[in-house]
Formats: C-alpha cells, sequence, structure tokens
C-alpha cells in the first residue's frame, strides 16, 4: 500500500446538550514518518478487520444538501496536494460536527478524526475514522505508576471509505461504512455527513448473494449443478473473508461462467453481476462478506441431549450419495464414514478407557 496523504483533526462534544466543535488542533501528517505509516497501517487493518459494512453510494439526487459530495468531486478531479487535501478535510469536518448536532445523533460523542488517502491494488481510498482515547498505566522517570491517555485505534467507533477508483467508474456501492448498529441513530450520523443513501449492510448483501445464485441457477438450467455453484460462491466469500478482502460481483460473475451450459453461454454467461446487483436482491458490486452469515451457509451444528456434531455442508448429503456425512431418515441415522486415522484412534482410546 501507498500512503499518499495522513491527517488528524479533534473533534469535541462535551456532553449530549452541548454542540459539537471543531478545535484548531491537528492537521497534516508527514507521510514520511515512520510512526505516520504505523498509525495508518493500525487503522486500515482496524477497517479491514471489521465485517458489519454497510455499503452504498452519493445521494446524487440531493446533492446541494450534502457539500462534502461536491468537495469529493471537485477534489478527485484535480491535483491530490496538501492545500487540495486540507481543503476537503475542512469541509468534511463541517459536515461531521453539522451531523453530529442533530438532534437524532444527541447522544454521539466526537473523537479524533483520522484521514487517510492510499492506494492499495489497483484502487485508490478515502478513509475517514472517528477514535477516541482510553486511560492506560505507564511509569515516570522514578517507575512510579502514572495514568496516560493513548489513541484506541484498535476500535473504530465510525468509519467512512470511499473506494476512489470505483467512483470514477460510476459503478455503485463505492462507500463502505462502519457503525455501532445496523440500524439507529447514531450510526447514521456519520453516512449523513457524507451523502450516503441506498445502504445496504453486508449481512443482507451476503444473504442476498447466496439467494440470487439459487435463482439464477434455477432460471439458466444449472439446477443440477446449484448446490456445487452455492459451495464455490460460499469458499470464495470465505477467503475474502479470511484474507480481510471486499467480495467483488465482478469476481463472482467469472465463477459462474465456469457452470453455465455451453448452450446458455451467449446468454447467460456475464450477466451474475447484474443479475445480483438489481432488484430484488440489491447486492452491492462490492462488499464485506459477514462471517456468521457465511457460517450460516457454509456449517451445520447439530446436537441431541448426549452428543453433538458440527461439520461443514459441503461434505453432508443425503444416504449414498457419496458424502463424508450422510443422512439415513428411514432408521433415524447420521453415517460418518472415511474417518482420519487420528479420529480412529481417539475412539479406540476412549473405548479402551472405559473398559
Amino acid at each position: 500500500m501507498e500512503l499518499k496523504h495522513l491527517a488528524i483533526r479533534e473533534l469535541v462534544k462535551e456532553s449530549e446538550e452541548s454542540p459539537a466543535r471543531i478545535t484548531e488542533r491537528g492537521g497534516i501528517i508527514p507521510t514520511s514518518s515512520p510512526i505516520a505509516i504505523q498509525l495508518f497501517e493500525t487503522l486500515n487493518s482496524a477497517f479491514s478487520r471489521r465485517s458489519s459494512l454497510t455499503h452504498g453510494s452519493f445521494n446524487n439526487e440531493e446533492e446541494q444538501g450534502y457539500p462534502f459530495i461536491s468537495a469529493f468531486e471537485e477534489f478527485v478531479g484535480q491535483d491530490w496536494n496538501e492545500t487540495a487535501f486540507t481543503s476537503l478535510i475542512d469541509k468534511s469536518m463541517t459536515q461531521l460536527a453539522s451531523a453530529i448536532n442533530n438532534p437524532s445523533a444527541h447522544t454521539a460523542n466526537g473523537g479524533y478524526v483520522l484521514f487517510s488517502l492510499y492506494a492499495s491494488d489497483r484502487y485508490e481510498y478515502l478513509l475517514i475514522a472517528l477514535v477516541r482515547d482510553k486511560a492506560s498505566i505507564g511509569f515516570d522517570n522514578d517507575l512510579h505508576p502514572t495514568e496516560i491517555m493513548e489513541v484506541n485505534l484498535d476500535q473504530l467507533h465510525q468509519a467512512a471509505r470511499i473506494n476512489i477508483s470505483t467512483f470514477r467508474k460510476k459503478q455503485d456501492s463505492y462507500l463502505s461504512f462502519i457503525g455501532s448498529k445496523e440500524k439507529g441513530e447514531i450510526t447514521h450520523y456519520f453516512s449523513t455527513a457524507f451523502g450516503c443513501t441506498d445502504v445496504t449492510p453486508s449481512r443482507k448483501s451476503t444473504g442476498e448473494l447466496i439467494r440470487a445464485t439459487r435463482d439464477f441457477c434455477n432460471q439458466n438450467n444449472m439446477s443440477d449443478r446449484k448446490e456445487e455453484v452455492v459451495e464455490d460462491v460460499v469458499s470464495y466469500l470465505s477467503r475474502q473473508r479470511s484474507e480481510k478482502e471486499s467480495a467483488n460481483l465482478n469476481e463472482i460473475e467469472n465463477l459462474f461462467d465456469a457452470y453455465i451450459p455451453p448452450e446458455q453461454a451467449e446468454t447467460a454467461a456475464g450477466t451474475f453481476g447484474k443479475f445480483a446487483n438489481k432488484g430484488p436482491y440489491n447486492v452491492s458490486q462490492e462488499f464485506q462478506p459477514h462471517t456468521s452469515t457465511i457460517n450460516r451457509f457454509a456449517k451445520l451444528k447439530v446436537k441431541s441431549d448426549n452428543w453433538s456434531v458440527d461439520f461443514t455442508k459441503r461434505n453432508f448429503g443425503e444416504l449414498n450419495s457419496g458424502k463424508d456425512i450422510e443422512f439415513d431418515e428411514d432408521n433415524g441415522r447420521i453415517i460418518i464414514s472415511r474417518l482420519p486415522s487420528k479420529v480412529i484412534n481417539q475412539l479406540r482410546e476412549a473405548l479402551e478407557a472405559e473398559e
């Protein structure tokens, strides 16, 4: 990753009744500083770890009501020097202060607002995050314990990331947000400040993607391979999540094309992205896979009063399906085949211990 610009500003809100105000503290931080690089990498890592991201795009229909939109468009269209970056920051802070002063966000608090402009792989991003400090313990020169305040970068209270490259291509879902709740006044003050609309939680995008996968297979003579396609999509989502990368409909579309029958290729190839992106699914073009939703489709846990079995769905099937775990419904049994030697030894030792 290449860090182009980094800055920190302060937004103070002392109580629910008091208005938010922007202090004169902070400003541009030299990106050549090792501590600046460490600060940015910690911030970006904290954002990437979050699975409950909400995605959307600018509210272009009411752009006049959101000054940040025009400020951002102006910034993107010029040289990204410090003067232009500082101007964008000033307008961003004004919008944040205005949004947090809205009565609907009266319980929200201020903090330190970090701005980072960076490039990663083939994309360019603007990341804006709100962090706060926390009390910790340190030692003075005489090694006496003393209270110190440190910035808690691992816990992002609010954050917004704009994929500048996707925005330039006029694709949707170039905005990503972190919030404390899926729905709620506190979460939405951050998205409101930056003029976001049509927000879609990553949990919903993940679940709707699976639904779109099944429907697409049913509509394109792929019903016999539907579960296989779903398994591949879930594996892709799991891989992206483990690598802290977003899922992209273009990449999933390429996965689909490998399954489309030759007789359907002319009409169905290269169409899944558009199919999933429109209603009723409305899957974001790019989104962070939601961990618990992935697990719901990838794993199955069954239990009785005295036992439980936890396994991946791809290894489960009906009797005589050839899967490692087969369900014999008529006889009320689960049959587990091809046990590894380690498991066989564990079972044998457990029986011997009972003798």
